[in-house]
């Protein structure tokens, strides 16, 4: 099958994956209350079908997300069958399960680890999460340390009027325990009630911050997807990244796919467009046939995303039940 990539429109070398749209916490830019659904239809058997036979077109990562995709049980089993296709599997979690569950998914195969931490003023971190417990998550952190995963990355969503004053704390704190620290612009996905003007916090403005206080940050140019500018901060000996989803969009060759937990594959998250893929999950036969057109569907999404202005983002679903 690696000749007839060559063939197609184009390729999709990453895939997220959102295993459920429940969560435990409920953060403001994210779900405003919403309660996420029981009913998963994505399945081990099914995940490991849909990135097996994406492998075939040029799949290389697959990132779990959700919703909180450790609030499912078997989210270890989730890690060990993708990473037994030859896949590198990564995972997303906003770190109250994680002490738990840290060294079984290093044992199953997940090489690459991302934990969302807006806030370390536990009261911060309370208000922005819904009333998460900071406690639990850095006991999460520390477990996952512990077992060693190959990449570690903190990610921080910038909110005006909140941020500026964790920076040193988020900062020093990825110094000391050797995290790579990344700052996301707040993306306006589902046009909640907390979007507003007066909360978008431009990154430039954080680096300045950082800049001024810690010295000048050297480029290392993109990571991981190509999403984040990374840099590296000599005075602080720590890595840190910049997501500017907003005032610098990177929709331009764009490489990724999203799986909703419902079992819809997402092309972008400027448009609404989306394909449904369940009828087709218990078929790699079928899968192979489908899987030309979610490629020219990747195309022509990353063509009009290229011409949508920069606040433009969806609409028809919040970021909870897209998949973050």
């Amino acid at each position: 099958m690696s000749n007839l990539t060559q063939t197609f429109p184009a390729a999709v070398r990453y895939l997220r994956i959102s295993l459920t749209d429940r969560c435990n916490l409920s953060c403001l830019y994210c779900r405003a209350g919403e309660s996420g659904s029981a009913a998963e239809v994505l399945t081990p058997e099914r995940v490991e079908r849909f990135a097996g036979v994406l492998k075939e077109f040029g799949l290389r990562t697959v990132r779990l997300t959700g919703g909180e995709p450790l609030l499912r049980p078997d989210a270890v089993e989730f890690v060990r069958r993708i990473a037994r296709r030859g896949l590198e599997v990564a995972l997303t979690t906003n770190g109250l399960l994680l002490e738990k569950y840290a060294a079984a998914l290093k044992e199953a195969g997940l090489r690459r680890l991302n934990v969302s931490l807006d806030a370390l003023d536990p009261e911060k971190y309370a208000e922005i999460s819904g009333g998460g417990d900071l406690r639990k998550v850095l006991k999460g952190i520390d477990a996952a340390l512990r077992a060693g995963f190959e990449e570690l990355k903190l990610n921080a969503v910038a909110v005006k009027n909140f941020t500026e004053a964790e920076v040193d704390r988020l900062l020093e704190y990825a110094a000391v325990k050797g995290l790579h620290l990344r700052f996301v612009e707040l993306m306006p996905v589902g046009r909640l009630p907390f979007f507003t003007e007066d909360r978008f916090l431009p990154l430039d403005r954080i680096k300045e911050l950082i800049e001024k206080k810690y010295g000048r940050l050297e480029p290392l140019g993109r990571g991981g997807s190509g999403a984040s500018e990374d840099h590296f901060l000599p005075s602080l000996g720590v890595k840190v990244g910049f997501i500017r989803g907003v005032s610098k969009p990177f929709c331009a060759g764009c490489a990724k796919l999203r799986l909703t937990a419902d079992g819809r594959v997402r092309f972008c998250l400027r448009t609404d467009r989306e394909f449904d893929v369940t009828p087709y999950l218990d078929s790699e036969e079928e899968l192979r046939k489908i899987i030309p057109l979610l490629l020219e569907k990747k195309r022509l999404s990353n063509l009009l995303a290229e011409r949508l202005e920069p606040t433009r983002f969806s609409e028809s679903r919040t970021m909870i039940s897209i998949g973050g």
